[in-house]
């Protein structure tokens, strides 16, 4: 059976490593890399000595030398634990165990393994949280821990699915159904190694398909539909021929002698025991070997070989004790009872039914059947304990009972009379309240009946409100197509125009007739770009974000260079002041918009005064939540009593400008797109600051 899990692969190594796992690949043979890694070590220190001991532990991992790669990752261990490098300390203990368990000694690392889990949660190492989840479930399959081994591996699948990575996924499912498999919950195990193949065929080149389809070929084994499991067997090694490795072989021969196994067509079935079985030997797969020895054995017992049978018996022992292979250990201990009852040797019967029961019982709910009949033995205890307090109990009110019983008869004839006069009252309230029922029933009814009015009245106005929402919107559509064909049909004319204007400049002589040309190119010119802006106001209403990550440094400076080549005016001086590492993704081209907008207003407004010096600054930092843009400047401000007018189309600030009063609405419509806002100020010394807030998280979609 299949756990399929990514050793060192490139799924599980970090991408860090990519280039080292290259090189051993092309190099495994070669001794210099080693070499060259271990002078290394000598002249390095601290944290650059662990990675360099670090990546020599994966080049003796390349050439198969298990043991001095196992004693390299524990010296990069006892490095990390020293400098107390949370990430290096987990990676180390994981890959140490993953070695040991190469080295089939995965319970010497097991402890240090639960060690680090919690340290990767704490610090968020997702990516070394799965390896560790994924390893400890595994370990714990194969000691027979279900309950933990599907606890640990839903916590993987649960991770895994949040990274929307099909082949992770499917390597989960998988193993989960491995976990049911082994609880002889075959339907369920069928149905996850189901949703694994469906993963696995959204997979553009899977790595372990032929895998997948054994572990099902196993599982309808079990469910007796032998002719689907050697049709999936056939898939499965179809899939990898020609280059089948041999752990697909030895699988898909050990499917194949289950299957006819089941079908009682032993022959077949030993040949196919025995060819997995030599597989696993020469792979030294020693769980393998086990498990083909019990299925020899079980043959041997039926076809009455009953030495060999015994010998597969101890082969399947021996490993089991060895390795704790609790599952296979069972089976054993109930083939050895078989084989010994066959032989009329009924002490060592009796003695394997016993070892069988125990060990069973202690893996399939024995110990919660044990906690059960222990909680209601004390369950039992107390209530006994408790029947006596309450007779005692009962025994001191009877005493104290008697002694009130003259007293209770003293008072019977003054509550008899109490009694009689509070029947009175309740006779009278009762009335009371029976009338105020009446008028609160009434009262409802006009209730409901004002609610049932309300409700419909409501219902009317909402169908009104859709109504008009509805044609809001079609009317904005209708606007923003009007605007796009409107800015497309005059901008044909226009540039024939300005072309008749460049033609007419180059040949009239006419100095007057010059002079209206040159106004009315300008002219021509600044109607361009007032429909430029119009069609990018539809295109940022129209648009779908990006995220993309912000260099502002290079943005400001981009449009710095942009206005030098319009033209800056002489005595103006340029500020700008932006925090370093800013870790910002956003639109790319909204940001550049907006920046330009802001600085080239400024720019164009300047103070042009000769008793001022005319300055533009910018400042852009963060708080770690938003990220504020500040371009401030000494120019002749804005004179509108109310300043955010002037974010409304077609509002201008100033005769100097030359676009319409479309920029700034630009500008605006460009931030809340990004759900940031923006405002204009006038600081204590009257400069005007136009204040932009960018969140990290913007309440769009980006895509």
């Amino acid at each position: 059976m299949y756990q399929i899990f990514s050793n060192f692969s490139k799924k599980i190594l970090i991408p860090g490593l990519l280039f080292l796992l290259c090189s051993v690949k092309i190099h495994a043979q070669d001794d210099k890399t080693i070499d060259s890694l271990k002078a290394l070590v000598n002249q390095s220190t601290g944290l650059e000595q662990f990675d360099v001991i670090y990546d020599l532990g994966f080049e003796y991992f390349g050439k198969d030398d298990n043991q001095n790669a196992l004693q390299q990752f524990e010296k990069a261990q006892s490095i990390a634990i020293k400098h107390g490098d949370s990430l290096r300390i987990v990676k180390s203990i994981r890959v140490k165990f993953q070695m040991l368990r190469r080295l089939e000694r995965a319970h010497e690392g097991i402890g240090e393994l639960l060690y680090i889990l919690p340290i990767a949660k704490r610090n968020r190492f997702k990516d070394e949280q799965k390896y560790i989840l994924n390893l400890l479930a595994i370990y714990y399959t194969l000691q027979a821990n279900y309950d933990r081994a599907l606890e640990y591996h839903f916590q993987n699948l649960v991770l895994r699915e949040q990274d929307a990575d099909h082949s992770a996924i499917c390597e989960s499912l998988n193993n989960i159904g491995v976990v049911y498999f082994k609880l002889r919950n075959y339907p369920k195990a069928l149905e996850y190694y189901l949703l694994a193949l469906e993963h696995d065929n959204k997979v553009e080149q899977s790595d372990f398909r032929d895998q997948l389809l054994i572990n099902t070929a196993l599982c309808y084994n079990q469910l007796k539909n032998f002719e689907e499991a050697r049709k999936l067997i056939t898939q499965g090694m179809n899939f990898c021929s020609p280059n089948c490795n041999e752990s697909t072989v030895l699988h898909g021969e050990f499917g194949l002698g289950v299957s006819y196994y089941g079908q009682k067509l032993f022959s077949e079935a030993q040949r196919h025991f025995e060819k997995s079985l030599s597989i696993a030997q020469k792979s030294e797969n020693i769980r393998f070997q086990a498990e083909n020895f019990i299925y020899l054995a079980h043959i041997y017992v039926i076809t009455e070989k009953l030495d060999s049978a015994l010998l597969a018996l101890m082969s399947t022992e021996k490993i089991a004790k060895e390795f704790g292979y609790n599952e296979l250990l069972i089976e054993t201990y109930k083939e050895y009872a078989n084989l010994f009852s066959l032989q009329k040797d009924f002490q060592n019967t009796s003695t394997y039914q016993k070892k069988y029961i125990t060990l069973k019982d202690s893996i399939y709910s024995g110990e919660l059947i044990d906690r059960i009949a222990k909680i209601q033995t004390k369950f039992a205890e107390r209530v006994n304990i408790a029947t006596i307090a309450d007779n005692e109990e009962v025994i001191k009110r009877q005493r104290n009972l008697n002694i009130a019983i003259a007293i209770i008869a003293i008072l019977a004839g003054l509550l008899i009379f109490v009694l009689y006069r509070s029947i009175k009252v309740k006779r009278k309230v009762n009335a009371d309240l029976s009338d105020a029922k009446a008028i609160i029933e009434d009262q409802n009814r006009q209730l409901m009946s004002s609610n049932y009015n309300l409700d419909k009245e409501l219902k009317g106005k909402n169908i009104d409100l859709q109504k008009a929402n509805d044609s809001l919107r079609r009317v904005n559509d209708e606007l923003d197509n009007f605007i796009y064909k409107t800015s497309h049909d005059i901008r044909g004319p226009l540039a024939s125009l300005k072309g008749m204007c460049n033609v007419a400049l180059m040949d009239v002589k006419d100095a007057l007739a010059l002079n209206y040309l040159q106004k009315l190119d300008i002219t021509a010119e600044k109607l361009n770009t007032i429909l430029t802006r119009l069609l990018i106001v539809n295109q940022i209403n129209n648009s779908v974000l990006a995220s993309d990550p912000i260099d502002f440094e290079g943005i400001v400076g981009d449009v710095l260079l942009l206005e030098n080549k319009k033209g800056l005016p002489q005595r103006l001086k340029l500020n700008k002041r932006i925090d370093e590492n800013i870790v910002f993704h956003s639109d790319k081209e909204f940001i550049r918009i907006i920046l330009e907008n802001l600085i080239d207003n400024a720019i164009k407004f300047y103070n042009d005064s000769d008793r001022a010096e005319p300055f533009v600054s910018i400042r852009i930092n963060t708080n770690g939540q938003h990220v504020t843009i500040n371009v401030t400047d000494n120019g002749i401000g804005v004179s509108q009593v109310q300043p955010d007018k002037i974010f409304q189309m077609f509002s201008r600030a100033s005769e100097r400008s030359e676009t319409g009063g479309i920029g700034l609405y630009i500008t605006k419509t460009a931030v809340e797109k990004l759900g940031g806002t923006v405002h204009l100020e006038t600081t204590p010394e009257g400069y005007t600051e136009f204040y932009v807030k960018l969140p990290f998280t913007p309440s769009k979609v980006f895509v």
